[in-house]
């Protein structure tokens, strides 16, 4: 009977386990924490987006990093194969917006339960509040781990111990000390799915735009371009586009993030409707017009910023003012000053290189019957259920790859 280690009781590695019980392989899964799935539970405000229910083609517009390598895992187990296996086993889900799946019971927690079931009965061993410290490695091949409480010797090892985000939940970044280790190569990591700080200070907190012009530039180069929601923090800007571009930026040295608050508008028209409603109500002050078009608390930041009168009457302003208006209406720009870090990231962008796995198994190329899943690798994307979905794809292949016996 092949006996296989799983380190980390994340999404990747209870659905590795799970698998790779399923096989008939004795499994053993190591936590470091006195609880199972302690980061998954945060996921979703508690709620937890296990998935997204969209096509493949779609699902990989959505990967920001390494999607091609996901090809092969998600032939094996895809979006919609998790959906089933929530519902064949108990859990059906429900879609909210843009495909996003959440168990029917809108608890996280009994996703953990579900799998915690699942293991007791195919007669997975849990180590509870048991931290792997060292991996045993003979001739290129792994024999065993080293735990606070003892040494194991085994056949297969999965590496399931997620990123450097959540720092609290035991994702600690071992796994990417043991693959260096082992010379696997490790790309640069970088906090995913962050807010940003700008360098202007603005009283805005609290207040959001919906379906505006996302644009990042380093000088010239525009790095990232979309429409999407932002919404304004005390240190500078957050809300799911801005949390959607950091992961593509954060490895790019951004220096400007640009605004389009009228997206659906060329310059010279959002010029002629300013100039109309200011014709129509030319004795009225100008910061009531443009209370039409923006919010309030944005159009006292826009007169601030271009130092103008407050209490301005339409028909005082001139045209080179309202062009100035109708300019950074259309280009309202901050200075990047840095991002959130680890302590704030959803993901962890970077990871063990995916060309040092084989996507078919998820085994090391470099040594024999070591390997990888979920947040460790590589693999990163954007938010709604996709990064959870790329964690059950890669243990789900890991655990079902092994075969009997082999070494």
């Amino acid at each position: 009977m092949t006996r296989v280690l799983v380190i980390g009781g994340g999404p990747s590695g209870l659905m590795a386990a799970y698998s790779a019980s399923l096989q008939g392989h004795q499994v053993e899964l190591f936590e470091k924490n006195k609880q199972l799935g302690k980061k998954l539970q945060l996921t979703g405000h508690g709620r937890c987006n296990v998935t997204n229910n969209c096509s493949k083609d779609e699902f990989f517009k959505h990967v920001v990093h390494n999607e091609k390598f996901l090809y092969s895992p998600f032939s094996q187990f895809s979006n919609l194969d998790m959906i089933k296996f929530l519902k064949s086993n108990g859990l059906p889900t429900v879609e909210e917006d843009h495909g996003r799946m959440f168990p029917g019971s809108n608890s996280s927690q009994d996703v953990v339960l579900l799998f915690v079931e699942l293991l007791r009965k195919n007669n997975v061993v849990l180590h509870m509040d048991e931290a792997c410290t060292d991996l045993v490695v003979e001739d290129d091949k792994i024999v065993g781990i080293e735990t606070n409480k003892g040494t194991y010797t085994c056949d297969v090892v999965i590496i399931a111990t997620g990123g450097k985000s959540f720092v609290s939940t035991g994702s600690s970044g071992d796994g990417y000390t043991w693959a260096s280790a082992l010379d696997i190569k490790v790309s640069d990591l970088y906090p995913g799915l962050v807010s940003l700080r700008t360098k202007e200070k603005f009283d805005l907190a609290g207040l959001s735009l919906q379906n505006i012009g996302i644009q990042v530039k380093k000088d010239k180069k525009v790095l990232y371009k979309e429409l999407g929601d932002i919404l304004f923090t005390h240190e500078g800007l957050s809300g799911p586009g801005v949390l959607a571009m950091s992961s593509y930026v954060i490895n790019k040295n951004p220096e400007r993030i640009l605004l389009d608050l009228i997206p659906d508008k060329t310059i010279d028209e959002v010029d002629m409707l300013l100039l109309d409603r200011m014709n129509h109500s030319s004795n009225r002050q100008l910061h009531h017009i443009l209370e039409t078009m923006i919010p309030k608390r944005l159009v006292q930041y826009v007169m601030d910023r271009l130092s103008m009168d407050v209490y301005l009457k339409t028909n005082e302003t001139t045209k080179a003012q309202r062009r100035s208006i109708s300019e950074l209406l259309k280009c309202l720009d901050f200075e990047i000053s840095s991002f959130a870090g680890f302590e704030q990231a959803m993901i962890t962008v970077g990871g063990i290189k995916t060309n040092q796995i084989q996507p078919q198994t998820m085994e090391s190329k470099k040594i024999k019957g070591l390997k990888f899943v979920g947040e460790v690798l590589d693999l990163d994307a954007q938010t709604g259920g996709y990064n959870l979905q790329i964690a059950w794809t890669t243990g789900y292949v890991a655990g079902t790859t092994i075969k009997e016996g082999t070494d």
